[in-house]
């Protein structure tokens, strides 16, 4: 009788540990992003100029709704190779100011399902974000653009796991592939009266790590 009563006690004090505490989130937040463009062409519009660069991001990003993002970054681009060996973009490396706002709507769930002991959620998205870049240029090649106008879309994937833990309820992954395309021209120059206009695209692809305020609704 002592041992079942000692047993049914540890039960209920395990228990009552397990659920003590239960986070949820506040609705502030705020992540990371790293992004790599490995395929990325810019055409000049006054000839069959192709200029191909590798690009590499980071910035902040953060929810301030659901599915909405906006973002603040920068960019290296790295200048590859000519298509048209008679032209040449005059920055081999440039640097690039960046700002985005994502739309990141859920499609589709493919995947529910517990493993080892905890419920892993993953989903499908559509994303769609206008943007806004800026190249800088140098003293001896200043930029003329008032700067790169663009949009992109692609798909995410939205990680989950599901547990009462405050780790659990205070971190979110996504992971992003996406085209980019720039409607304004990312750098401009006038060369012997005439202007040169450099239009970008891309495609990518992107991790957004986002850490959220959490609270224990039980205390």
């Amino acid at each position: 009788m002592k041992k079942k009563l000692i047993t049914v006690l540890a039960v209920v004090v395990t228990g009552m540990t397990a659920f003590g505490q239960f986070y949820e989130r506040t609705g502030k937040n705020l992540g990371v992003y790293f992004s790599g463009q490995p395929l990325s062409v810019m055409k000049q519009s006054t000839n069959p100029f192709t200029l191909n660069t590798v690009n590499g991001s980071v910035g902040l990003i953060s929810m301030v709704s659901r599915g909405i993002y906006p973002s603040f970054g920068y960019t290296y681009s790295h200048q590859l190779s000519a298509g048209n060996r008679t032209s040449s973009f005059p920055l081999a490396q440039s640097h690039i100011a960046d700002a985005s706002l994502i739309f990141d709507k859920r499609l589709m769930k493919l995947m529910d399902k517990r493993i080892n002991g905890v419920c892993h959620y993953l989903s499908l998205g559509l994303i769609l974000a206008p943007e806004y870049h800026y190249m800088f240029g140098t003293r001896e090649n200043p930029n003329e653009s008032f700067g790169e106008v663009g949009a992109q879309v692609g798909l995410s994937l939205y990680h989950f796991y599901s547990s009462a833990s405050k780790k659990a309820r205070g971190r979110t992954r996504q992971y992003d592939l996406f085209y980019r395309h720039g409607f304004t021209p990312i750098f401009s120059q006038t060369i012997n009266g005439e202007k040169q206009n450099f239009y970008r695209q891309e495609i990518g692809i992107r991790v957004r790590l986002i850490r959220h305020q959490v609270y224990d609704f039980l205390k």
